[in-house]
């Protein structure tokens, strides 16, 4: 027997129990690992209250990003063997595979080995937020060197991971914060310019850094009430691209007049756009799928994607206690629960 966190009911982390579940084998073309580091979403509170892009079916299991053992492999897995240290990575329907537990089982095509020089608790903290990232400025956006990318909710995981892969290629970055309390944090992290968005007006500045043309690329997990200044931000035929909406609560009407006279392609994005997801009808880009991985190893690999860790809690009985923080909306960086 094994312990597996699930929910019964739908709710806040309180709702959260440990079962004894038996110990399965994995079948054709999954993998079992043994648990020993798991990270925080924001996708898992969603997903307990039935606000994500799934419905749980109760009782349910939860979690994305795991990092652990290989201890048990099914038939037609070639690339992973007994022993392996692995990290999960976004190519699955959570409602097929939740990992918060001693075990998990995964699809061998969900996992990546863990970079050598990587803790577990590093191990479980890069992937969502890189994968992310990457199909999102790279494959939609198509930034390139010489353009401008405005990356809002720039110190969140995703807000992060944007800035080191925007870095990397050699775009200039210009981040958003709502009060410059964590200026400093963004500048540190590689942005060109920090906006506090409740203190300077959005779109002015960004036209000011821009000398008139605007952010090339926006990725933007905010939406809501910044929404008319990211379209007047936008450069003429830019993308904005939307993969979040923290501001639930102002969600108004869309600014189709600055649309038509900017152009902008304005994009509604996921990640399993590109990964898959078969609970919801996406199949996946397997040579888009390929180069993130071979981009987001890459950089982990040299050094130029950082994995930033804001708190660990120990033992899957605080995992509770972890999901609690997160909501409290106090992190700058990923919460990891040691196993």
């Amino acid at each position: 027997m094994v312990k597996i966190a699930r929910f019964h009911q739908f709710g806040d982390p309180d709702v959260l129990q440990f079962d004894e579940l038996p110990l399965n084998d994995p079948g054709e073309g999954e993998v079992r690992v043994r648990v020993s580091a798991m990270s925080l979403n924001r996708a898992d509170l969603l997903w307990m209250e039935n606000n994500y892009v799934e419905t749980p079916e109760l009782p349910s299991k939860l979690g994305y990003e795991i990092a652990g053992t290989v201890e048990a492999i099914g038939s037609k897995v070639t690339e992973l063997v007994i022993g392996d240290r692995v990290s999960s990575i976004p190519a699955f329907s959570i409602s097929d595979y939740g990992n918060f537990g001693e075990t998990a089982i995964l699809p061998a095509r969900g996992l990546m080995k863990t970079p050598d020089n990587f803790s577990f608790a590093e191990g479980s903290s890069f992937a969502f937020s890189y994968f992310t990232g990457y199909f999102a400025l790279l494959e939609l956006g198509q930034l390139q060197a010489y353009q401008t990318v405005l990356i809002t909710a720039g110190t969140s995981t995703t807000g992060l991971a944007a800035i080191a892969i925007a870095k990397k290629i050699g775009a200039k970055i210009i981040a958003t914060t709502r009060t410059s309390k964590k200026r400093q944090i963004l500048l540190d992290a590689g942005a060109d310019y920090v906006v506090a968005t409740e203190e300077e007006d959005l779109a002015s500045r960004v036209m000011e850094i821009t000398n008139g043309h605007g952010a090339d690329v926006i990725y933007d997990a905010v939406a809501g009430a910044l929404s008319e200044q990211l379209s007047q931000a936008v450069a003429i035929r830019g993308h904005w691209i939307v993969y979040g909406i923290l501001d639930m609560e102002n969600i108004g009407s869309f600014p189709w007049m600055t649309a038509f006279i900017r152009s902008f392609r304005f994009h509604i994005y996921k990640v399993f756009d590109f990964t898959g997801n078969r609970h919801l009808g996406l199949p996946a880009d397997e040579a888009a799928f390929n180069r993130a991985k071979q981009f987001i190893a890459a950089g982990l690999a040299e050094g130029s994607f950082p994995v930033i860790i804001d708190r660990e809690f120990q033992g899957l009985e605080n995992l509770v206690d972890a999901m609690k923080y997160m909501a409290s909306n106090q992190a700058s960086g990923k919460i990891v629960i040691t196993v």
